[in-house]
């Protein structure tokens, strides 16, 4: 049972990009190594929750989510996971059964609720949330003040200011940042898909883009271009008054 007076310890992971075959290159990486690399470091770390963000398979194969699923459980601690549009949701979700697979989900930890939102479009690599995921999360908001909210979904809903990936945001994102501007209970808004940290704020709302566990590009740039700094992943601390502390967690 999570203490009262301890924060909620999640650990974002995101964009994988593990295949079939453990040996396959991407962007001039090895995904698999980079990801046991940074996931010891998690382990380390001790989350009380791990949040997967999507892109979790380069080629949607039962290879490649039975081997990350296998080792987020050596880390030992619970797994929530979000497809992303290199995802396959029917083949993904028996290995991660905690996800938005037939609409959103909601996960509660003390007075924290984290919502899970599916911003997938089949055969899209941008995103979009429908009537009925908005209509879902209106009603969540509004029928839980007291908690403390933190959204999740694939896509970033703001620009980031890499042109390479802002083309493939989330598509007519002002109902969902509306939705959010109103919601007095909304402390955060995380996602991935963008393979760089980034952070900004929005009417006292935390926006929060997490790295790539495989390959990061630098911020800012045109084109993707590798970060030497290597894979990272999220750290987040949720206080029960609402208060968070994030930063990255790179591998050792």
């Amino acid at each position: 049972m999570m203490d009262k007076a301890q924060p909620l310890r999640v650990i974002q992971v995101s964009d994988c990009h593990v295949a079939s075959n453990p040996d396959a290159d991407y962007r001039g990486q090895n995904a698999e190594q980079n990801l046991a690399a940074v996931l010891a470091a998690v382990a380390t770390w001790q989350p009380d929750l791990i949040l997967l963000s999507g892109d979790v398979s380069e080629d949607a194969s039962k290879a490649s989510y039975q081997r990350v699923s296998e080792r987020l459980a050596r880390v030992n601690a619970p797994v929530v996971a979000l497809p992303g549009n290199h995802d396959d949701p029917s083949v993904m979700r028996p290995y991660f059964p905690d996800g938005p697979w037939q609409g959103p989900r909601v996960t509660a930890r003390g007075n924290w609720r984290l919502i899970l939102l599916d911003s997938t479009e089949r055969r899209q690599i941008s995103g979009s949330l429908d009537a009925s995921s908005l209509g879902w999360l209106e009603d969540e908001l509004r029928s839980n003040p007291e908690c403390h909210h933190l959204v999740a979904l694939h896509h970033q809903p703001v620009e980031v200011g890499a042109p390479w990936i802002d083309k493939y945001r989330l598509n007519s994102p002002e109902p969902f940042l509306q939705l959010v501007d109103q919601a007095s209970s909304v402390r955060c808004v995380a996602w991935g898909h963008i393979h760089h940290g980034f952070e900004s704020s929005r009417g006292g709302v935390e926006f929060l883009g997490a790295p790539s566990t495989a390959a990061n590009s630098l911020p800012g740039t045109g084109r993707f271009t590798l970060d030497a700094a290597g894979p990272a992943c999220r750290w987040l601390k949720l206080f029960p008054d609402g208060r968070l502390e994030t930063g990255l967690l790179f591998a050792g």
